[in-house]
């Protein structure tokens, strides 16, 4: 089979916009802070779409220089006591280390923000599950004491049909949350696609805009009024939008929770234990720019049409 090149881009990790300046920490929320201020609802958004907005953040990772830079799009998706899970891509704070079959999370500090009007406060996140990209699981759930109320924005029973009406709220190219529209053009790609790390089986194809900072970015049903998937890149030379169905993510949540997921243990979140390296915030900058330098495209061979594991 000849190898053509299919250009996909990642739609996150390449941003490495810096909206801080160097050395400047990020402020810390303070006690009895009043409510952000919110943009007045639209006539044009229905009540579901509303409350996404409220429960999208951006997610930024701390450089060495103590500046920050916007990596990828997040959104709240359970509350447990004073925590508030977050929900995200893998590909924007991991990589695999294959050697040992296991993730290694980036050593870095990670924070979020709601974007708001008049309050650009950053709230610090914890990393504590991330799935195994080999196997599909691009997925990362943070931890956050948020110093407001957001809504919950539930999973969907099921996953998404074809036609199926969608709505999502993301931040390409850190111009803050906008929303796009869409539906779904196909229910599973019976084709890999494979580069490195990557390997996102059985995915979803959407019609809809997206662009860096996108990924981990929530899909939801106007119909099921839930997250059917997550955003995870894109295909130049083709319209359509790469996402994973929301059933792998509730069994890669349902075993980490369980500490039952083997590729991650959340008491040794990072690497270095295992072979004395340490993905530090520019070192996973730096080894992304180094895998997919200039274009920030990455390169796929064809899928395989005669296999479709």
């Amino acid at each position: 089979m000849s190898k053509i090149g299919i250009l996909v881009s990642l739609a996150m990790m390449y941003l490495a916009l810096a909206t801080e300046p160097a050395n400047a920490a990020p402020p810390a929320p303070k006690p009895g802070a009043p409510k952000a201020q919110t943009t007045p609802p639209s006539p044009y958004m229905n009540n579901m779409e509303m409350k996404f907005r409220q429960a999208t953040a951006l997610l930024f990772i701390q450089t060495e220089n103590g500046g920050l830079k916007m990596m990828c799009t997040a959104t709240a998706f359970e509350k447990k006591g004073k925590m508030t899970h977050f929900v995200s891509a893998a590909h924007c704070v991991a990589e695999d280390n294959t050697a040992h079959g296991r993730v290694n999370v980036s050593k870095a500090n990670w924070y979020i923000t709601f974007d708001d009007p008049g309050k650009k406060s950053f709230l610090e996140a914890k990393i504590i599950g991330v799935g195994y990209q080999h196997r599909g699981d691009d997925f990362a759930v943070l931890e956050v004491e948020l110093d407001q109320d957001v809504p919950m924005i539930p999973l969907a029973d099921r996953d998404p049909s074809l036609g199926e009406e969608i709505s999502n709220f993301a931040s390409p190219g850190g111009l803050g949350k906008q929303l796009f529209r869409g539906h779904i053009s196909m229910e599973k790609l019976q084709r890999p696609l494979i580069s490195g790390d990557i390997n996102w089986k059985n995915t979803t194809l959407i019609q809809t805009m997206v662009g860096p900072g996108s990924s981990g970015s929530s899909v939801i049903s106007i119909k099921q009024e839930g997250i059917v998937a997550f955003i995870v890149g894109m295909m130049r030379g083709s319209p359509s939008v790469i996402s994973i169905p929301v059933s792998k993510f509730k069994a890669f949540w349902t075993d980490v929770q369980a500490n039952k997921y083997k590729w991650y243990d959340p008491k040794k979140p990072d690497g270095d234990e295992m072979d004395g390296s340490e993905l530090s915030a520019d070192k996973l900058i730096k080894q992304i720019n180094r895998h997919y330098p200039g274009s920030n495209e990455l390169h796929l061979p064809l899928p395989n049409h005669n296999n479709g594991k």
